[in-house]
């Protein structure tokens, strides 16, 4: 008998494909996934550090990573800090288009067979489940 797996299961899989496919596309254009997050956040154009910084707080372990995942992207020349303003360089547009290039593939390729309204749904109902547990109080 085949063994079912549940919710959590499936969240944490997915998680780590995501992640191990991810990381290979944007080691190809040199980017760790934190550099990727901060390019793709300012490619619509300028935001305030902190505004950034709170976006990205939960994928990040604390201060000291968003000080060492900024200044990775700055001293590289690919994002400009000016006066707690950030934006992207010339390069930083070149390298996001890039990378853009391959996560994009990557995304459609996870998303395969399944329609608009049901990744909608799927979203919606992953954000209501989150919603549900954040806070929620031991169950006895």
């Amino acid at each position: 008998m085949a063994v079912r797996r549940h919710i959590g299961y499936w969240l944490v899989e997915l998680d780590r494909l995501i992640t191990e496919r991810f990381d290979e596309d944007l080691a190809a254009g040199e980017l760790g996934r934190r550099h990727w997050q901060i390019l793709h956040s300012l490619s619509d154009g300028p935001q305030q550090a902190s505004e950034l910084h709170a976006a990205l707080d939960t994928f990040l372990n604390g201060q000291a990573e968003w000080d060492a995942e900024l200044a990775a992207v700055v001293t590289r020349g690919l994002v400009v800090d000016e006066s707690g303003t950030l934006s992207l360089t010339d390069a930083g547009r070149d390298v996001h288009g890039q990378a853009w290039i391959r996560i994009g593939a990557r995304r459609r390729q996870m998303t395969e067979g399944i329609t608009d309204e049901q990744f909608a749904e799927t979203m919606r109902v992953l954000e209501k489940m989150a919603a549900n547990m954040s806070g929620a109080e031991q169950v006895r």
